[in-house]
């Protein structure tokens, strides 16, 4: 896109942030044909990356005043409510925030974006900087879908395989606990543990890799179930019921501690499948432990 130097540079995207993650969306924007402008606190992180289609703007003002679409990528929420400050003039802008921190602070940025009449974007990055403009990497949005359906083909060329999530501006943050934080770090920490034991008892490593395959195949095909299951509180099985897993699960952490591992995501199963089988759940199937988690969760199911 064209445009004259000074102030009244137009630009399709501001981008706030120009740390590693910051630079592989400018760069990104930039290679997709966009005319970007970046602004950092330390000025040379910004000009570092003037190019043909890449133009450092002096001040976030200035930064934000050129584009319709603002995308801020710092370190936390309160680090961009702190630089968005002294910018006074939000109306036909979208603010996409691509930060970490929790849900509810999702929602208090959304406000503070729409009471200075901007439309918002919440994101969280699924991927390295260095994956930034493929087809496979993800960035998941939340907010209204007016903007994002406005936006869409420029935040789609920054990963091929993002998508927005729902309305609700916490949502994205919400998966990322869940699927990330909760599933993904337990799981990858459970397969180290599991994977560590049998390769040190000899076990070719092509041999667990092959069975690694199959097993996450299982759990693949078994996830729509589970989320069925949660979503109707329907637990009875005509398979094995939780009481049957906790045993076998109790007999696997016996093997493992006398060969000395202390198994402990193993051990942290075991303690929430006990819990369950301690509120009568035990006759059920697996996907009875939902029940127990979380705080009024018996009362919701």
């Amino acid at each position: 896109m064209a445009h004259t130097n000074g102030s009244s540079h137009t630009h399709d995207v501001a981008v706030i942030g120009c740390g590693l993650m910051g630079s592989a969306l400018a760069r990104a924007l930039a290679t997709s044909g966009r005319s970007v402008t970046v602004w950092n606190r330390t000025p040379q992180r910004a000009h570092a990356l003037a190019g043909d289609a890449i133009t450092p703007a002096d001040s976030v003002t200035e930064a934000v005043g050129s584009s319709r679409l603002v995308i801020a990528c710092l370190a936390t929420y309160e680090a961009t409510l702190s630089v968005l400050e002294p910018v006074a003039d939000w109306h036909g802008r979208t603010l996409a925030v691509l930060g970490s921190g929790s849900p509810g602070q999702a929602e208090q940025t959304q406000q503070w974006a729409e009471t200075r009449g901007s439309a918002y974007l919440d994101g969280v990055i699924l991927c390295y900087p260095q994956h930034i403009g493929s087809p496979e990497a993800a960035i998941l949005y939340s907010g209204p879908s007016a903007p994002w359906t406005e936006h869409e083909q420029t935040l789609m060329s920054l990963a091929g395989a993002s998508r927005h999530v729902a309305e609700q501006p916490s949502a994205a943050n919400l998966l990322n606990v869940a699927l990330v934080g909760e599933f993904f770090m337990t799981a990858m920490t459970a397969y180290i543990e599991a994977a560590t034991y049998v390769l040190r008892k000899g076990i070719p490593a092509a041999v667990v890799d092959e069975l690694t395959a199959m097993a996450i195949e299982v759990l693949r095909n078994e996830v729509g179930d589970v989320t069925a299951a949660i979503m109707s509180g329907k637990h009875e099985t005509d398979q094995a019921t939780l009481t049957t897993h906790a045993e076998g699960a109790r007999v696997a952490l016996a093997v493992l501690r006398e060969d000395g591992y202390d198994g402990r995501v193993l051990a942290a199963a075991i303690e929430n499948m006990t819990a369950a089988e301690q509120a009568g759940l035990g006759e059920l199937g697996f996907t009875a432990q939902t029940k127990i988690f979380g705080a009024g969760a018996q009362g919701r199911l």
